[in-house]
């Protein structure tokens, strides 16, 4: 890929996860430039690298990876940016494994504190948040269980004036349409990591 288009992917991408009315969906990526504002821009040599090095799908990979972990340039310029990548790429290949583990790991805290792990309580984040925080477990377990028990919405309303879970709310909505799941599935494992019986 050229220099400008992955500048442009950069940006949509980046639109997407740092605001919160840009929805890269919706969009289908389409971003306001000009090639001659592009041109004027001293980091060119970091867009052509990634360029040269990975394919558009491997592009965008590598800056929802950097963006998810909080780099808020995407990974162009830092270098662990790579190690970051690899990781996540990592955690994408096993994340059915990964989601086991993590429920495990929820479930253990959820019965020794004695509480829903899905809901705010005592002005606290939600357990399975929490643990999300400590690196107890993956951003990518935090988005599939919002995908199949939808807890982000409650909990919008109970910490509505909590101003680290906007950024957490919006960091869930932001990344749910990169995590894709076979949600029956996901359902499946956390039933069975709970004991339940699977029909």
């Amino acid at each position: 890929m050229d220099a400008y288009d992955v500048y442009r992917l950069y940006m949509a991408i980046k639109l997407h996860f740092t605001t919160e009315s840009y929805d890269i969906s919706k969009t289908k990526g389409r971003v306001k430039d000009c090639r001659n504002s592009f041109l004027k821009r001293k980091d060119i040599m970091a867009f052509r690298k990634l360029g040269e090095r990975y394919s558009q799908r491997e592009i965008i990979d590598f800056l929802v990876a950097n963006f998810t972990r909080g780099d808020k340039y995407g990974g162009v310029y830092d270098a662990e940016a790579e190690e970051a990548y690899e990781d996540w790429k990592i955690r994408q290949q096993k994340l059915s494994y990964v989601f086991k583990q993590d429920v495990n790991n929820i479930l253990l805290h959820a019965e020794k504190n004695v509480e829903d792990p899905f809901v705010a309580n005592e002005g606290k984040h939600p357990l399975i948040v929490r643990l999300y925080l400590g690196g107890k477990i993956s951003l990518e377990t935090v988005i599939i269980l919002d995908k199949l028990f939808n807890f982000r919405y409650s909990n919008d309303t109970i910490l509505q004036y909590d101003f680290m879970w906007k950024d957490i709310s919006l960091l869930i909505e932001k990344y749910r349409i990169f995590v894709k799941i076979d949600k029956e599935k996901y359902l499946q494992l956390w039933n069975k990591e709970k004991g339940e019986v699977v029909y």
